[in-house]
């Protein structure tokens, strides 16, 4: 996080996109009652799901989030009310969810609303990861004990920030991610120091050289 060896990610939350499509019908704002607008629906919808407390987190888990990250009518006409609206809204998850509950979640907030706007509404889902975990015992103490020797310094435990490919790793062996530090990840200019490069090129070796004198 701020210096190399600080942290070990020794698990990852799940990440789910939605994309909303909510369908009304159109009509001239003049005349409401002859129209089914979209945008009051999507509205209620985005409230009730971004007021729901998904949890408190778990032992190794912040609690999960829902943002909504956009919201789309593309009306360039003040006077005429559109026959759709759309949105789109990303989960991070813990391991208290899988896909398929917070689906159901999603859905039953839907149909809610639905039934009480008269608006058709479109649900549509993508899977990026799901949540997992290697629980601190012997291997995850192995690559702290390395870390230690190296810098000093006992490294925390985290198993924040986004996704990344320990989540297919995780499907055959314990998962611990150790690297540089990202204080410049995805910014103008990305770049890390060279002796944070060797640094940890010196806790790999110490974590390769402990792990072959004492596999855990």
């Amino acid at each position: 996080m701020a210096a190399v060896g600080d942290t070990i990610k020794i698990g990852r939350r799940g990440s789910m996109n939605v994309r909303v499509t909510v369908k009304g019908a159109q009509g001239h704002a003049a005349y409401p009652a002859r129209a089914r607008n979209p945008i009051p629906a999507l509205a209620a919808l985005a409230t009730r799901l971004t007021e729901h407390k998904l949890d408190r987190g778990t032992a190794h888990f912040e609690p999960s989030t829902l943002s909504f990250t956009s919201i789309d009518v593309g009306n360039t006409a003040t006077n005429v009310i559109p026959g759709e609206a759309r949105a789109q809204f990303n989960i991070r998850f813990n391991d208290l969810h899988t896909p398929e509950t917070l689906t159901a979640l999603i859905g039953a907030e839907a149909e809610i609303v639905a039934k009480q706007t008269g608006c058709e509404i479109v649900v549509e889902q993508s899977v990026s990861g799901t949540a997992f975990v290697t629980k601190p015992g012997k291997f995850t103490d192995l690559v702290a004990k390395a870390v230690e020797s190296v810098t000093g310094r006992r490294p925390d435990y985290s198993t924040g920030g986004g996704t990344s490919d320990a989540r297919f790793i995780q499907d055959y062996c314990p998962v611990a991610e150790l690297g540089l530090s990202n204080a410049t990840m995805h910014k103008v200019d990305e770049c890390v120091a060279v002796a944070d490069i060797e640094r940890l090129t010196d806790i790999y070796v110490a974590l390769l050289d402990a792990y072959f004198k004492n596999p855990p």
